[in-house]
């Protein structure tokens, strides 16, 4: 918190225009105090209760040295970039106002939420003018530590504590998300991961030119997005209920108050931005702008249930010494589905879709979740078993359940992360879904029943491939293992090797048959030996390479090499069947590069 602090022979003010959604109800006319210590005051992320106390204590201090004993608060937005959200603010304002009328001061609050033209004149004493910052005590922050309760939950519907349960040997992975979430083992200290070199190789990057954790994408890389953006896209479309595609802005008002009531349950890890008359919040989902658009429509139970989807850019303030390549930035692609149901009954059925979706998404990459169950309410559970019995059905092994004390969240019933154990064998959450019975009614999202009454639909969060980075971030984890790229993610699958450039025009003939069928592909042109074309085409991750020489033609045949493999002779029709058989089901999109590998710079 910090506070300019005023003492001034006069001050007037006069409310002009509501601002906020939060602004208090008063009435509009011109306020005059004299003689007067006024509190300009800027509320701060992590401020609380006990620094509203401790400013007014030591403006009571500030008092007695001037010889008065009347203040004015007066919200004032410009002494901080670390703004708290408006519902923080107000509350925190409204405590001063409290404790200092405790403390017996004469204390006064200009409204909030509201522009207002001011003027004043400020005594010319040497304590007339003073700032003070009113920092946050750290042991306050370790009071309000969440204590939640950890147990297994066991394939027949056991709960066991989790320091009591016995691991059995398949269960690895179980046990190392165990004791990272629930126990706060984090081990030794990890080298660095084998896949950021493949993740260079592409073009996947931080960009040191913005704030940390961002990252930057060179052609390789773009095309990756694009391509996992169209996959995500399909499954969506694949979905046994109607998706309605939406897209919006990434920057909402702060001061509505559905948005500040949202924002202010996801700590502080929020991106704030301040135009001429607003502060703004970036999204860190499709949520807001989504709800915004579902709040204007009229919906029937007819039309329920529904998903709106959007590949939202987002972002979130994560700690500079925790963002991590793919896995934790400050801002990636979430493509994020919500799904607006007509009661309890049915979001359950749709949540058993998508919780079946997502683990044969994860399937296909030869790779399973260990999953986190997030209660915000242990009577959820006991109220819901014959459904936690449905779900484990589908899960690999028993999974962690963390219940949350009372009043911690009010929004969310359930909450499940999905978890992959890297390389390095640390617990990666990918996918997520939970269960929303709060945000239709903060958002005003209603549909009309069957009786004509109106109602507020159960909303699911899902994200079935988790962010486009952290499902990349997957592949790439794989890709150490495997030593390969899926073929139809590969930004190029196919580059043709002529032995001498005798051979050049028969490998740009073949290069444009195959670009002419979809299949990406490149042809090295350059005055380079065949074994330095070689190692390039592995050090770049292309999945097929195609040498062309006097054997070949003579043979009207191609040598074919999938990396990691031996060298074979094939027909040129077996190689495109094996190709199409290879990325069937997957989404075909051209790459924009030039067919000829010299007319590229190096990336």
């Amino acid at each position: 918190m910090k506070i300019l602090q005023l003492h001034v022979d006069w001050i007037e003010y006069e409310p002009i225009k509501e601002e906020i959604g939060l602004a208090e109800s008063i009435e509009k006319k011109k306020v005059r105090f004299e003689n007067i210590l006024v509190l300009l005051t800027t509320v701060e992320r992590e401020d609380g209760e006990n620094e509203a106390r401790k400013a007014m204590e030591e403006i009571k201090s500030s008092l007695s040295a001037l010889g008065i004993n009347k203040v004015l608060i007066y919200p004032y937005a410009h002494l901080s970039h670390k703004l708290a959200d408006p519902l923080l603010s107000l509350q925190i304002l409204k405590k001063m106002e409290e404790y200092g009328r405790e403390l017996g001061i004469e204390v006064y609050r200009a409204p909030f939420g509201w522009s207002k033209r001011l003027s004043f004149s400020i005594k010319g004493h040497p304590l007339a003018e003073q700032l003070k910052e009113i920092k946050r005590e750290k042991k306050k922050v370790e009071e309000k530590k969440i204590e939640k309760r950890y147990f297994i939950l066991t394939k027949d519907m056991q709960l066991i504590d989790v320091k009591e349960y016995k691991f059995r040997e398949e269960e690895r992975d179980l046990k190392i998300l165990v004791e990272q979430e629930a126990l706060g083992l984090k081990g030794k200290e990890k080298p660095k991961p084998a896949y950021i070199e493949i993740a260079k190789k592409l073009g996947i990057e931080w960009e040191e030119f913005s704030d940390i954790g961002h990252m930057r994408y060179g052609p390789y890389a773009s095309f990756i997005l694009d391509i996992l953006g169209e996959y995500v896209s399909n499954i969506i479309k694949s979905l046994p209920f109607p998706v309605y595609f939406v897209k919006g802005t990434n920057m909402f008002d702060l001061n509505q108050k559905p948005i500040a009531e949202h924002v202010s349950l996801f700590g502080q890890r929020m991106y704030m931005i301040e135009t001429e008359d607003r502060k703004l919040v970036m999204r860190y989902a499709a949520c807001f702008q989504q709800f915004s658009i579902a709040r204007n429509w009229q919906i029937s139970y007819k039309n329920l249930p529904f998903g709106m989807f959007e590949i939202a850019d987002s972002y979130r303030f994560e700690q500079s010494g925790e963002t991590l390549l793919c896995f934790r930035m400050r801002k990636f692609w979430m493509p994020d589905l919500h799904v607006f149901c007509r009661n309890m009954e049915e979001a359950k059925e749709i949540f058993l879709i998508l919780h079946e979706r997502i683990f044969s998404e994860i399937e296909k990459l030869g790779r399973s979740y260990t999953s986190l169950y997030n209660l915000s309410s242990f009577e959820f559970f006991e109220k819901e078993k014959e459904f936690f019995a449905k779900l484990l059905e589908r899960e690999k092994y028993p999974v962690l359940l963390c219940v949350y004390p009372p009043g911690v969240n009010y929004y969310w019933t359930l909450n499940i992360e999905y978890h992959i154990v890297d390389e390095l064998g640390r617990a990666r959450e990918i996918s997520t879904i939970q269960i929303d019975v709060g945000n239709s009614k903060r958002f005003d999202i209603n549909y009309t029943d069957e009786n004509g009454k109106k109602q507020y639909p159960v909303i699911l969060h899902c994200a079935i491939l988790g962010s486009l980075e952290r499902f990349l971030y997957v592949i790439l984890d794989n890709a150490v293992k495997k030593k390969i790229l899926p073929l139809w993610i590969a930004p190029v699958q196919v580059r043709i090797l002529p032995v001498s450039d005798k051979y050049l025009e028969k490998a740009l003939e073949l290069g444009n048959l195959l670009k002419e069928i979809g299949i990406r592909v490149q042809v090295d042109d350059r005055q380079e030996t065949l074994s330095k074309k070689i190692r390039d085409a592995e050090t770049n991750w292309i999945n097929y390479i195609v040498v062309i020489g006097e054997k070949e033609v003579n043979n009207n045949v191609i040598s074919v090499r999938e990396r990691g493999g031996q060298l074979s002779e094939m027909k040129i029709d077996e190689f495109i069947n094996e190709i199409r058989e290879k990325t069937k089901g997957y989404p075909q999109l051209d790459i924009s590069l030039p067919l000829k590998l010299s007319k590229m710079p190096k990336f």
